[in-house]
C-alpha cells in the first residue's frame, strides 16, 4: 500500500511539475509575444518619423539644386570673359556679392535617425532597409558635406580675399542713402557686387575649381535625391506590411 500511495504521489508530483512548466513557457511566450508587438510598434513610428524627415532634407534639397546652375553657368561666363580678355577698366565684369554667399548647404534632418541610434540600429528589422538608412547617414550626408565645406572654404579663405584685394564696389542701388536701404526688402533688385576691370591666373584657377566643385556637388546631390527616394519606398513597403 505505501509503495502504491509512493506511486501516485510521483505522479502527481511529475504532473505538477509538468503543469508549472507550461505556466511558465506559455508565460515567456506571452511575454516574448508583447515585447515583440511593442518593438515592433516602437519600429513602426520610428519609420514614419524617419520617412518624415526624409521628405524635409529632400525639400531643402530640390532648393540646394536648383541653386547651382547658375552659379555654374556665371562661373563659366566669367571664365569665358576672362580667356577672350573681355575686362577692362572701360569694360569691368560685375560679380554679384551673391556669389560667395549664395553656395548650396544641405541641412538634412536628423531627429528620427538619432532616435534610432539611441534604441539601437537593430530595432530595423528589415536586413536590406537598415543598411541603407545606415548608407545614407553615415556615407552619403558624409560625402556631401565634405563637398560643401571644400566649396565653402574656396569661396571664404581664398577667392573672396581676392575679390577684397582686386576689385572695386558696385552697386545697383545708385540712390540708396546707406546699408539700410541697400538692404531693404523693398528694393529686391539692389544688390552689391564686385567690379572687377583685370584677371590673371589665380582668378582662372579659382573659377576652375569653384566650377569643379559645384559639379561635384550637384552630381552628389542629384545622386543623394535618388537614395531618398528608394528609402522612402522601402518605408513604404516595411510599413505596410506591419499594419
Amino acid at each position: 500500500m505505501e509503495k502504491n500511495k509512493t506511486g501516485k504521489y510521483v505522479k502527481y508530483a511529475i504532473g505538477e511539475i509538468v503543469l508549472v512548466v507550461l505556466g511558465i513557457l506559455i508565460a515567456l511566450q506571452i511575454n516574448n509575444w508583447n515585447e515583440n508587438r511593442k518593438a515592433e510598434e516602437k519600429e513602426l513610428k520610428l519609420l514614419l518619423e524617419l520617412k518624415d524627415d526624409l521628405i524635409e532634407t529632400k525639400n531643402d534639397l530640390l532648393t540646394d539644386i536648383e541653386r547651382i546652375p547658375p552659379i555654374l553657368k556665371l562661373t563659366n561666363t566669367l571664365y569665358k570673359s576672362i580667356l577672350g580678355h573681355q575686362i577692362s577698366d572701360a569694360n569691368p565684369i560685375k560679380l554679384p556679392q551673391g556669389y560667395l554667399l549664395g553656395y548650396p548647404i544641405l541641412y538634412p534632418k536628423l531627429s528620427a535617425f538619432e532616435a534610432i541610434q539611441s534604441e539601437g540600429i537593430s530595432i530595423i528589422s528589415n536586413d536590406k532597409l537598415r543598411k541603407e538608412i545606415t548608407d545614407f547617414y553615415q556615407l552619403h550626408l558624409n560625402r556631401v558635406e565634405w563637398a560643401e565645406e571644400k566649396i565653402e572654404e574656396l569661396n571664404n579663405k581664398v577667392l573672396k580675399p581676392y575679390l577684397n584685394a582686386n576689385s572695386a564696389y558696385g552697386s545697383t542701388c545708385k540712390d540708396c542713402a546707406d546699408l539700410f536701404e541697400v538692404n531693404s526688402n523693398k528694393k529686391r533688385s539692389s544688390r552689391h557686387f564686385y567690379l572687377l576691370s583685370r584677371a590673371d591666373d589665380e582668378l582662372v584657377h579659382m573659377l576652375k575649381d569653384n566650377f569643379v566643385w559645384l559639379t561635384v556637388l550637384n552630381r552628389r546631390y542629384l545622386a543623394l535625391s535618388d537614395t531618398i527616394d528608394e528609402i522612402i519606398a522601402l518605408i513604404d513597403q516595411e510599413t505596410n506590411s506591419k499594419r
